[in-house]
């Protein structure tokens, strides 16, 4: 998937005049490509569309006019944006009370160890960046990728094939089947 250049980035004014229609199209986008695993754990896997989105969002928040500022905006939200054959998702774990998140984040702390993708049985570990975390926190918003081998990115393609999102961590053990849909869609951003 290609990655975003600074041609792409719209100024402030342009982007301020076409924000309504792009936050309705990206937000329908951001829909379909959330992923509930168990009660507490949502997936958004990313793609070119949504990583443009923040880096705009970021630029407008911060008021970030500067090529230089620009730049450091593409290379934290670029990174988030899948290679050949290999999906990316921003990991959220979705407590609102804020003690309760505390506590929870406390006792997954090793999670990164018990996520996975399976498919058809077969386990893939998912790849967390270690800059969302230590040894003694876990953040409640991760970046983790799935790195597929070229038969594995044919299996999205396949009606047949089963293809499960999972964690299997003494305490947060889940596991959610993707529809044929969310597996296309999946296939398809390993296209782009």
């Amino acid at each position: 998937m290609r990655k975003i250049d600074l041609k792409d980035v719209l100024d402030l004014t342009a982007y301020e005049k076409q924000r309504p229609d792009i936050r309705k199209r990206i937000m329908q986008e951001k829909d379909k490509r959330r992923i509930h695993v168990g009660p507490k754990a949502t997936y958004l896997f990313e793609t070119y569309d949504t990583m443009w989105y923040q880096v705009q969002e970021m630029t407008r928040a911060e008021r970030i006019v500067s090529e230089e500022g620009i730049m450091g905006e593409l290379n934290a939200y670029n990174e988030l944006i899948p290679d050949t054959n290999q999906l990316s998702a921003s990991l959220m774990i979705e407590i609102t009370n804020v003690d309760e998140r505390k506590s929870f984040l406390s006792q997954i702390i090793d999670l990164p160890a018990y996520t996975y993708m399976a498919i058809d049985g077969k386990k893939i570990l998912a790849d967390f960046d270690p800059r969302q975390g230590s040894e003694d926190k876990l953040s409640s918003v991760q970046y983790i990728k799935f790195k597929l081998s070229p038969e594995q990115v044919k299996k999205f393609d396949q009606s047949e094939s089963s293809i499960l999102l999972g964690f299997d961590h003494s305490e947060y053990s889940y596991e959610y089947l993707l529809t044929d849909d969310e597996k296309k869609m999946l296939f398809a951003d390993m296209q782009a």
